[in-house]
């Protein structure tokens, strides 16, 4: 045993500065070792892991990282957040004009930002298709009103719409009601291209994608353009953040015209956007007889509070094409009817208004959420919060709890990012 150095000697080290300069490079270098061995056990351990994910990695991940991440949300949703929202497949239970007799009953209806869909097409095909395509499947919007879908299109295999060089548009049926953003708005898109026979049949695009509010620094509404490319089509969205809108539900019904009828485009335009929403285009083999209600594709529009709509007919008798509008102010609530007359034909148009409102919502009045619920919400939130401070401190550590934890930041809708 070494004899213990005398106080004095102590005394003379700590007043030495090579002796003391000598004795910190000894632990920093130490420090360096120590920290040296953990990042090699760093590396080895990343590489382990990027060696495993290779190993496990889905082809399709990479062939069409739009369709990997919607299975994996679909799956996602089916087994975590049906238990709040019920089944990924389920439509919005939600009508439109809520509040256009009565106000929500705990007064909190008003004016609110809204998502206006204008057109959704498909710009490039790719993978060897070519046009003319035969389309069928559906294109849905999920607000957090109760994040159900909100079908805009929607077409059975035996129903499928032809889409051209000319005409890449697709034929839009909705939404329902008034698309509602506090937040972001999620897209899904299941798109096929029919075959000669089902087997045939490819999946032309499959996305679920958000789009979040921005602030932009402008409090007028504005126009939001998205593109997304999967493996065989590229999908171009045209959307309007509509600002302190109001829901407008619009109707109408032939008063007279001719005896065998006309056919025609309905068009609605609101707002500064400058861009036509398209209701319905009857073609040349639907007729309108008078006396009939003419069956819209799509009746909800969102319409700006300070703004006003207008609603347009251009119709055909197969012999001439006339042109007509009639513009509406927006209330808050009520009805407002108008006649539209050309001389080829009187139509009725009745515009139903409403104010939104996320009082009375399928997620307030539902149930509660089970206990296992609150509780597994409560374990991701904790595992992840204690992942990220190991991390910073510089102790690696991961677990099943971490991994989920960041999974369900990811992938569930109340935690996108």
């Amino acid at each position: 045993m070494e004899p213990e150095e005398p106080e004095q000697s102590k005394d003379a080290a700590k007043r030495d500065p090579a002796r003391r300069g000598k004795k910190s490079s000894k632990q920093e270098r130490k420090a360096e070792e120590k920290m040296k061995k953990m990042l090699e056990k760093y590396e080895e351990w990343k590489r382990k892991m990027e060696e495993e994910e290779e190993r496990n990695r889905d082809p399709e991940r990479l062939a069409d990282p739009y369709a990997f991440k919607a299975k994996q949300y679909e799956n996602t949703w089916n087994t975590v957040y049906w238990a709040r929202h019920g089944r990924y497949e389920d439509n919005t239970s939600i009508p439109c004009k809520r509040f256009t007799f009565n106000p929500a009953p705990d007064g909190s209806s008003r004016k609110d930002a809204t998502i206006q869909v204008f057109s959704v097409k498909i710009s490039e095909l790719q993978g060897g298709l070519r046009w003319p395509v035969s389309v069928f499947g559906m294109v849905a919007l999920r607000d957090q009103l109760d994040h159900n879908r909100n079908i805009i299109f929607k077409r059975e295999r035996d129903n499928c719409q032809t889409l051209t060089d000319k005409n890449q548009y697709l034929a839009l049926t909705g939404p329902v009601r008034g698309v509602m953003f506090c937040d972001y708005v999620t897209f899904v898109a299941l798109l096929y291209v029919r075959g000669t026979t089902e087997s045939g049949d490819k999946e032309l695009s499959r996305l679920v994608v958000f789009v979040r509010k921005h602030n932009n620094g402008t409090l007028n509404s504005h126009l939001i353009m998205r593109s997304y490319s999967s493996r065989l089509s590229t999908l171009d969205f045209e959307l309007g953040h509509i600002v302190s809108s109001v829901e407008a539900t619009i109707s109408m019904k032939v008063i007279s015209g001719p005896p065998d009828g006309f056919c025609g485009n309905f068009v609605a335009s609101a707002g500064t956007l400058n861009r036509e929403v398209m209701l319905h285009h009857s073609g040349s083999e639907e007729r309108h007889l008078p006396g009939d209600d003419i069956n819209l594709s799509r009746s909800v529009v969102s319409v700006e509070g300070h703004s006003n709509l207008m609603v347009y007919i251009r119709a055909s008798d197969g012999s001439a094409a006339l042109t007509a509008k009639k513009e509406f102010k927006p209330l808050e609530k009520g009805i407002t009817t108008e006649k539209l007359d050309i001389s080829l034909c009187q139509l009725e148009v009745v515009v139903a208004w409403s104010l939104f409102s996320y009082s009375g919502s399928l997620q307030e009045e539902q149930e509660p959420p089970p206990k296992w619920w609150n509780l597994l919400a409560s374990w991701t939130k904790i595992s992840l919060s204690d992942n990220v401070k190991a991390v910073r401190s510089g102790t690696l550590k991961t677990s099943l709890c971490g991994t989920f934890g960041g999974w369900r930041a990811m992938y569930l809708p109340t935690a996108i990012s």
